[in-house]
């Protein structure tokens, strides 16, 4: 019963936002991730992609986060998937659905839990392995995690904040070296067990190419028994170069208590 009563979290899948709380040392929890995609232009508008996530705490403030991510369609549109490598050839050109994943390895470590009136603030570092028609391509990801929670009962008001840094490691001609990352939310809770969600993602693409900018907005709800919590989320993007409309859906299982 004591899960069931805590407070849900008002940052997490199926949006594009991370929440800097770490997981209890022992805790452990498996994410899948379901999108459709429709972009504005080109001969490929659809794409459709999975993702899987495995974290767990490891020792206090410490959480370590194995990913992966696969995607079938226009991938111009993909942010999960980094930008796409100009050996890979674009979707978009080529007039043909095209095939992209990424694995990702890395750990979150919390620095501030929030109490006391501060914000929670924590950092993520990941390395990513994109794959697709062309070799392989290697990624750094450096993410610092800010969020604050205003309690109203049970209506509690959560902001979030993502500030990141992505570096391609030896990239090809004409490729950018490194990116930025911008996301942000603000959530809502209507009850312990339920949570509306805004949030707003930007990141920085390939020279050309307008800034990937999307907007999503929908739920996510605990359900009965207190290990399963289901979400949905619908967004636009404001750039010709993110999709027109996003369908996203994710379930996350509490696999874990901790210690």
């Amino acid at each position: 019963m004591a899960a069931v009563e805590e407070p849900i979290e008002l940052a997490d899948d199926p949006f594009q936002i991370t929440d800097p709380i770490a997981a209890k040392p022992g805790a452990a929890e498996a994410a899948f991730v379901g999108a459709y995609e429709r972009a504005r232009q080109g001969s490929v508008r659809n794409t459709g992609a999975a993702e899987t996530q495995l974290s767990m705490g490891v020792v206090p403030g410490l959480e370590l986060r194995i990913g992966q991510v696969g995607a079938y369609g226009n991938l111009e549109t993909r942010r999960k998937l980094g930008t796409v490598s100009d050996d890979l050839g674009s979707s978009d050109n080529g007039g043909q659905a095209a095939w992209g994943g990424s694995t990702r390895i890395g750990a979150l470590y919390e620095f501030s839990d929030g109490r006391g009136g501060y914000p929670a603030i924590a950092g993520l570092m990941r390395i990513r392995t994109l794959y697709g028609r062309g070799k392989p391509a290697y990624e750094t990801e450096a993410v610092a995690l800010i969020g604050r929670t205003f309690p109203f009962g049970q209506q509690a008001i959560g902001t979030h904040l993502n500030i990141g840094w992505v570096a391609r490691l030896e990239p090809q001609s004409g490729e950018r070296p490194n990116r930025y990352l911008l996301n942000a939310s603000v959530g809502q809770a209507i009850s312990p067990a339920t949570a509306l969600v805004l949030t707003y993602a930007r990141e920085q693409q390939e020279r050309g190419d307008r800034d990937y900018s999307l907007i999503q907005a929908g739920l996510r709800h605990r359900l009965p028994g207190g290990r399963v919590v289901l979400g949905i989320a619908a967004g636009f993007g404001t750039t010709r170069d993110t999709p027109r409309y996003q369908l996203a859906v994710a379930l996350q299982w509490q696999l874990s208590g901790g210690w």
